[in-house]
């Protein structure tokens, strides 16, 4: 089964994807019904870069571009993750693709899990202090989905350390102030309320920003 999952990954061209074996821990930090909790084994973790160039279009916060292309990204990781379940459950394995973007407490800031929490257990990359996944590759470009299911997978990546060096220009970058030298010490309530201001002067319809995605890249 490893191999046919690792091989619709290839067909969908997703670059980066892993895998993680579930326990109490894990389970803990999923909100959905303790019947299904209880059968889940596997996260199944995958992300989609985000445009270099839709990106490095950004100035003073999000744009009417921005918008469009990351509702296009949330929505092609949905197709794929509902394909990805289906393909498990028609081999007889019970999955839950869990929604890219979707949070179902706003006062906490909750989601039903945190896809950046298993894409670290994934080695998909580490948290940054900007509070998204770095990746070697696409930096802080990556948006993630997870699947959860009760298959059960041997081979599981190996955690990333955390990978950011002395770099502090997320730091600089943030209107918010809601980014210090420790990934822990991230501010959400700085950046919710910051984001909030900014969606609304600039009537944009969804809470995002993109500058600290923005200042991780590595630019020419």
């Amino acid at each position: 089964m490893e191999k046919e999952i690792g091989q619709f990954f290839y067909i969908n061209k997703i670059p980066v994807f892993g895998c993680c074996r579930i326990g109490d821990e894990e389970k803990s930090k999923i909100y959905l019904t303790e019947k299904i909790v209880r059968k889940i084994n596997t996260a199944i973790v995958f992300g989609i870069p985000l445009s270099k160039g839709v990106i490095a279009n950004l100035i003073d916060g999000p744009d009417l571009l921005y918008l469009h292309h990351y509702r296009q990204a949330n929505y092609l990781l949905d197709k794929i993750s509902y394909q990805l379940a289906s393909l498990l459950e028609e081999k007889g394995y019970l999955s839950i693709p869990v929604p890219a973007s979707q949070i179902i407490d706003w006062k906490k800031q909750k989601a039903l899990l945190s896809h950046k929490y298993f894409a670290c257990l994934c080695g998909l990359g580490w948290l940054g202090r900007n509070n998204l996944i770095v990746n070697s590759v696409y930096r802080s470009r990556l948006r993630f989905t997870t699947v959860l299911t009760e298959l059960v997978i041997e081979k599981t990546n190996e955690v990333v350390e955390f990978g950011c060096g002395n770099c502090k220009n997320c730091v600089r970058m943030c209107p918010a102030g809601a980014i210090s030298e420790k990934a822990e010490q991230f501010d959400h309530i700085k950046c919710f309320e910051k984001i909030k201001e900014m969606t609304k002067k600039k009537n944009i319809s969804q809470y995002i920003c993109g500058l600290c995605i923005k200042a991780c890249e590595k630019w020419d």
